[in-house]
């Protein structure tokens, strides 16, 4: 006798009567609780007038909603009373007149800096007619080398910016890419019946670029304006996936700190909830466990950097991408500063680069900036996708429109096809080849500039140096009474950061220049020597316009003086100047 098989549990015969009957006698207990209910309110009405219950319930409904709305939110109650109070006395008459009053000399200041280097004449109005040789002649005069930036470029001196080198190839590749411009300037793939080359060179551009970043079988990619739209409509997709599929309509997204403005605005724009967690203090690395307590039913997607841009530190993607399986949601790599350099790692002989791309499971999109470490012409990015399900969700589609179907892929409507063509060329130019030896000049580089900041008394680096940015703090001093010595004084053009106070250089190829990191390392040396050995000078400059605007408590004084500069972005001259054309 098989008693493995006796001793297991037998079926059960039920019959549909007696399913029917239990049916029965729960209705009839449910009936009777509702009914014992509703005599019990009726019972406490009883003396009131109908208008006075009616009342009551509006005011349960106000107090109920107040309650919710107080401890029920995405910013914490403290957070949102301090925003509150600043708010509130930021409308008293006499405070809005002196925070006026102090954001002039700021403004001024940015004002002055803009125009520093501004053509002698601004044209505010269309002339009756100027000749090809005439605009040319202007161009060149004065805009094409204002503010000498090509002459800043080929010192080496420039983080980030401009990725390509500054040699004999980069002429080349600029003379090449100034041609095909004019092949395609008319072109726009918005009509690809009418450029069909222009379509096919972007689905090349997208294959080539999916295929560098492990791509399977079916992923699929768009080409974007940058690495900011890249992410904006990478959001959107996962917001409309998780309402269509899971049916979320409050939906939030969870990051690190350290995640790129872009996930900001695509959150403001798209009315999603952005969750920052904070990074690990020592590796500045996302913190996966904080991450994944942020996760509730409502999130859409969470978010990695490979690296970020404030200290270089890549996310633990793999991770990360167990984090996403776990819950079912997507997971965004933003690779835009990465781009091809973190794409050509291994293939460079880094072998201990950690796997980040879609060889990771869970990975279902990616950012990469093209423009950037792909060394093409600004304004190019790719926005890639594990699956072309998931892309479907970022295009936009309006088949009611009376004038006919109207479907975009991207933010943008028409879109310039000499752009796509210049990206296509300046990627064959560069080859393989070409990104490998790339890829391999610049993590030997920034590990060099990381190694040496190591060996400066007074300074350490802030995070990991994984790719190519570097970035270093103080702790016997505060590390932005460096940014004029190294920025006014000896031309170095750097990026300041905040929370904690740090600076950062992105390497480019630019840097592998004979002696520019030797003398960046110098600089660095005898700038770090000379504040050590005065311990006691104030902060002045950049030192005390850095440290003040971190110590503001209402970041909307701040967020005033970033308005006046955007503001000022779009002048045609100095608003004193009342001299001005």
């Amino acid at each position: 006798e098989n008693t493995h098989v006796a001793n297991l549990p037998q079926p059960v015969s039920v019959s549909y009567s007696a399913v029917m009957e239990h049916l029965a006698k729960a209705e009839e207990v449910l009936l009777h609780l509702l009914e014992d209910q509703r005599a019990a309110i009726n019972k406490f009405c009883e003396g009131y007038e109908a208008w006075q219950i009616g009342l009551g319930a509006i005011l349960v409904y106000i107090v109920v909603g107040f309650v919710w709305d107080l401890f029920f939110q995405e910013k914490s109650i403290i957070e949102r009373t301090k925003l509150s109070v600043f708010r509130l006395v930021r409308k008293i008459p006499i405070v809005r007149r002196m925070i006026a009053d102090q954001l002039k000399e700021p403004i001024k200041d940015i004002e002055k800096s803009m125009f520093k280097h501004a053509p002698g004449v601004a044209h505010t109005t269309l002339p009756a007619h100027m000749a090809p040789e005439a605009v040319l002649s202007l161009l060149k005069k004065e805009y094409e080398n204002c503010g000498e930036p090509v002459k800043r470029h080929k010192s080496g001196k420039v983080s980030g910016s401009i990725y390509i080198g500054s040699d004999d190839r980069f002429n080349k590749i600029s003379e090449t890419l100034t041609q095909v411009y004019g092949m395609f300037a008319w072109s726009n793939p918005l009509h690809p019946g009418v450029f069909p080359g222009v379509r096919q060179l972007e689905a090349e551009v997208c294959s080539m670029v999916c295929k560098l970043f492990n791509g399977g079988p079916e992923a699929c990619a768009s080409m974007t304006s940058g690495g900011t739209e890249s992410i904006l409509i990478a959001i959107k997709a996962y917001r409309d996936w998780a309402r269509d599929v899971k049916g979320i309509t409050n939906p939030n997204l969870v990051a690190p700190r350290t995640a790129h403005p872009a996930f900001d605005k695509a959150c403001a724009y798209f009315c999603i909830n952005l969750r920052k967690i904070p990074e690990d203090p020592v590796t500045r690395a996302a913190n996966v466990k904080a991450m994944a307590r942020a996760i509730d039913s409502n999130t859409i997607a969470i978010v990695g950097s490979c690296p970020q841009y404030p200290h270089g530190t890549v996310d633990p993607i793999a991770d990360l991408g167990k984090l996403a399986l776990k819950h079912n949601i997507g997971l965004h790599v933003d690779c835009c500063l990465g781009s091809f350099v973190v794409a050509y790692m291994q293939k460079a002989g880094f072998t201990d680069f950690p796997d980040f791309d879609f060889k990771v499971p869970g990975v279902t999109s990616i950012s990469c900036d093209t423009h950037k470490f792909g060394m093409t012409p600004k304004g190019s990015s790719v926005v890639m996708w594990s699956s072309p399900v998931l892309r479907r969700y970022q295009y936009a589609v309006f088949p009611d429109w009376p004038g006919g179907i109207y479907g975009t892929p991207t933010i943008a409507g028409s879109r310039p096809g000499a752009l796509i063509a210049a990206t296509w060329a300046a990627m064959m130019l560069q080859g393989d080849d070409g990104y490998t030896e790339n890829c391999r000049t610049i993590v030997t580089l920034t590990r060099q500039v990381a190694a040496g900041i190591k060996l400066i008394p007074g300074l350490r680096l802030e995070g990991r140096a994984d790719a190519s940015v570097v970035a270093w703090t103080s702790d016997k001093f505060n590390v932005n009474r460096m940014v004029d010595p190294l920025s006014k004084e000896r031309g170095w053009d750097l990026n300041v950061l905040q929370f904690p106070s740090a600076i950062h250089i992105t390497i480019t190829m630019a840097h592998a220049a004979p002696g520019v990191v030797d003398k960046f390392l110098a600089d660095l040396r005898e700038v770090t020597a000379e504040i050590l050995a005065n311990p006691t000078n104030k902060d002045v400059g950049s030192a005390a316009m850095y440290g003040m605007s971190q110590a503001l408590p209402d970041r909307s004084i701040v967020v005033d003086v970033v308005h006046g500069f955007l503001d000022t972005m779009y002048q045609t001259h100095v608003l004193s100047d009342k001299k001005a054309d």
